[in-house]
C-alpha cells in the first residue's frame, strides 16, 4: 500500500480554495453587502451629460448620499440618456423628488442634485418595469444655453430685418423724408416769427372781431324790439278796431264825421306798420343769405355831390 502523500496536488487544492474564497468575499463586500445598504434609482435625463462620470457624487439639497452606477443612452429613446444610481439606504425619494445636474465650479465636472420632495409625499415605488424612475428637470446651465440659442436666433432675424430695411433704397427714402422734415421746420418756425410780429395787429383783429360781435348782438336786441313793437301795434290796432265796431253799433259815434279823421290815421299806422314789417323782413333776409355779413360787411359810405 503506498502511503506516500502527493504534496503537489495538496498545494494545488489549498491555493484554488483560497483564491475562491478571496473571490467570494470580494464578491459579497462588492455587491452583497452594497446591494443591503442601498437603494437603487433610475433616472432618464434629456440634455447633455458631458462631466457626468461613473462615482460621480449623488446629493440631496446638497448633502451627499449616494455615487453614480452606470450612465448609458436609453435602449428604448435615443433622446435620452439613463443614469443608475445607488443612494443611502433610508434616504426618503418620495414621488415630488427630481433630480438636475449640477456643476462643481468651474472644473467642469457634474453630479447629481436631487431636489424637491414634500413631508406629505409619498415614498417613491417601483413602476411596471421594476425601476424606481425619479423625474429629472434640465438643469440651469442648459436652460440657459438653450434661452441664448434662441436669443441669438431672434438677434439674427432683427439684423436680417434692418439689413432689409436699411438697403440704399429705403435710406434714400429716409433722406427725403428728413430734408422735407426740415423744411417744414424751417417754414414752421418762420411762420411763428410771422404771428409774433404781426401780434399786435392780430389783438386788434381780435379786438375789432369782439366789438362787431357785440353790435351783432345789439342789431339781435334790436331787431326783437321791433318785432315787439310790431306785435304791440297790431294788437293796438285790434283794439281800436273791436272798440270802434262796439261804438259803432251802440250808435255812440257819428260815422261821417270821425270816419275821414280816424281813416287817416288808421291809414297812417298801417304805412308804418307796413314800412316796419318790409325793414325787418329785408333785414331778415339778408343775415339768412348771408350771415357774415354782419361781421365782415363794411360799411358804404354816401357820397356827397361831385365825390
Amino acid at each position: 500500500m503506498d502511503t506516500k502523500v502527493n504534496y503537489y496536488k495538496i498545494g494545488i487544492f489549498v491555493i484554488s480554495f483560497f483564491i475562491l474564497l478571496l473571490t467570494f468575499i470580494f464578491w459579497l463586500g462588492k455587491f452583497g453587502l452594497e446591494n443591503v445598504k442601498s437603494d437603487h434609482y433610475v433616472i432618464y435625463i434629456n440634455e447633455s451629460v458631458s462631466g457626468l462620470n461613473v462615482e460621480s457624487a449623488v446629493k440631496f439639497k446638497g448633502v451627499e448620499v449616494g455615487k453614480v452606477e452606470e450612465i448609458k443612452i436609453n435602449p428604448n429613446n435615443s433622446e435620452q440618456i439613463q443614469i443608475n444610481i445607488k443612494v443611502d439606504k433610508g434616504t426618503p425619494i418620495k414621488e415630488d423628488n427630481f433630480a438636475t445636474l449640477g456643476t462643481l465650479g468651474l472644473t467642469g465636472l457634474k453630479y447629481i442634485e436631487l431636489k424637491g420632495g414634500s413631508k406629505s409625499s409619498e415614498l417613491l415605488e417601483e413602476n411596471s418595469s421594476g425601476e424606481k424612475v425619479i423625474k429629472a428637470k434640465i438643469s440651469v446651465f442648459a436652460s440657459l444655453e438653450n434661452s441664448t440659442e434662441s436669443i441669438s436666433k431672434q438677434i439674427n432675424e432683427v439684423l436680417i430685418q434692418m439689413k432689409k430695411l436699411f438697403n440704399n433704397k429705403n435710406l434714400n427714402n429716409i433722406s427725403q423724408i428728413l430734408n422735407k422734415t426740415q423744411q417744414i421746420t424751417q417754414n414752421i418756425e418762420k411762420f411763428s416769427k410771422y404771428i409774433i410780429s404781426k401780434e399786435k395787429s392780430l389783438n386788434e383783429i381780435l379786438i375789432n372781431i369782439n366789438n362787431i360781435t357785440t353790435k351783432g348782438t345789439n342789431s339781435f336786441k334790436n331787431m326783437s324790439n321791433a318785432a315787439q313793437q310790431v306785435n304791440n301795434a297790431a294788437n293796438s290796432i285790434k283794439l281800436l278796431s273791436n272798440t270802434l265796431t262796439d261804438e259803432i253799433k251802440k250808435g255812440t259815434y257819428d260815422i261821417k264825421s270821425i270816419s275821414e279823421d280816424t281813416i287817416y290815421k288808421m291809414n297812417r299806422t298801417l304805412d308804418t306798420l307796413e314800412d316796419t314789417v318790409i325793414k325787418t323782413q329785408n333785414l331778415i333776409e339778408n343775415i339768412s343769405n348771408s350771415p357774415s355779413d354782419i361781421i365782415f360787411k363794411k360799411e358804404i359810405k354816401k357820397l356827397g355831390p361831385g365825390e
